[in-house]
């Protein structure tokens, strides 16, 4: 019988297979999967890490144009900025997953827990609460709603070629997006993401570059996808509907640094994978002899600048 990851990988394939077999998928995921009933206090991270990145690298989203690559199911981030003071937000996903339901539960959350993240935010509480009581939906339809603060939503959106001006976002960012890219896509999202931020700009990508899979099947490790060559992994782990890229955290600097980004802020946080997963003679040789702290990489975050010449 095939381990549990295996069969996983498999019912991803299926789903892909299918016609509209993104949006079945997201059917399934709201009324029997993941999202059922979902906690955001699984997202809170986010919010720590996210703060904690625009801290170090002494960057304010106040007044700014922000970008979001991956917006995902709920819109945690983009209300989060909005509520820092952010001027513009457009959120863009290959996908359109977001609901009437998740906006309404995403502005509630935050609401509650506003102390909380006024802390790590270093926000008055006050702003925070007028602004996502204004953004807050309330049963009105939330894009247009929405768009009334300065926030939309662009689904499916291909960020390859956004058309937007040169020079003409303050800020890119994503959460737990790129690491889901193929390579060739990334390089070209990389090469528009330099092209349409100001001088002065920057990039904030919060990633996870282990196997995922790894979340749901205790018999493998965060490291089980570097044991196989990229032929055997794109048969057996990769499909459309779920694809990890597998690259390490020097090859995002290294696509950062290709089209003249300078990096500003980095840090790799180990978490929870240990020392003891780390066997180099099951991995793959295009990863067996990399430096330790680029193996075991639970989130890398990365703050990358476009110098103001």
């Amino acid at each position: 019988m095939l381990p549990k990851w295996r069969r996983r990988a498999l019912a991803y394939k299926l789903f892909s297979l299918f016609p509209f077999g993104n949006r079945l998928f997201d059917t399934v995921r709201a009324t029997v999967g993941l999202n059922r009933n979902f906690d955001l206090a699984r997202r809170h991270y986010s919010i720590v890490e996210m703060s904690y990145m625009l801290a170090q690298a002494g960057k304010s989203v106040k007044g700014k144009d922000l970008v979001e690559i991956g917006a995902g199911w709920h819109p945690l981030l983009p209300a989060l900025f909005y509520g820092m003071g952010a001027k513009s937000i457009v959120m863009t996903d290959i996908v359109k997953h977001i609901k009437q339901s998740y906006v309404e539960q995403t502005l509630d959350y935050l609401i509650a827990h506003a102390n909380e993240i006024a802390d790590l935010a270093e926000i008055p509480a006050n702003q925070l609460l007028t602004r996502w009581a204004g953004l807050h939906p309330h049963g009105k339809p939330w894009q247009k709603h929405w768009k009334e603060y300065g926030i939309e939503y662009h689904a499916p959106f291909d960020f390859r070629k956004t058309k937007w001006q040169a020079d003409s976002v303050d800020m890119i960012y994503s959460n737990s997006c790129i690491s889901y890219i193929p390579k060739p896509i990334l390089e070209k999202i990389f090469q528009e993401s330099a092209r349409i931020l100001k001088p002065g700009g920057w990039i904030a990508h919060n990633l996870m570059p282990y196997d995922d899979y790894a979340s749901s099947d205790p018999s493998i490790t965060p490291l089980n996808f570097l044991r196989y060559d990229d032929e055997i992994w794109e048969r057996i782990g990769n499909c459309g509907l779920h694809y990890q890229n597998r690259l390490r955290p020097i090859a995002y600097l290294s696509l950062a640094e290709r089209y003249g980004l300078s990096i500003r802020f980095l840090e790799r946080r180990q978490h929870h994978l240990k020392k003891k997963m780390l066997i180099r003679s099951d991995l793959d040789e295009e990863f067996r002899y990399l430096p330790e702290e680029e193996l075991l990489c639970a989130h890398f975050l990365m703050v990358v600048d476009k110098c103001d010449f």
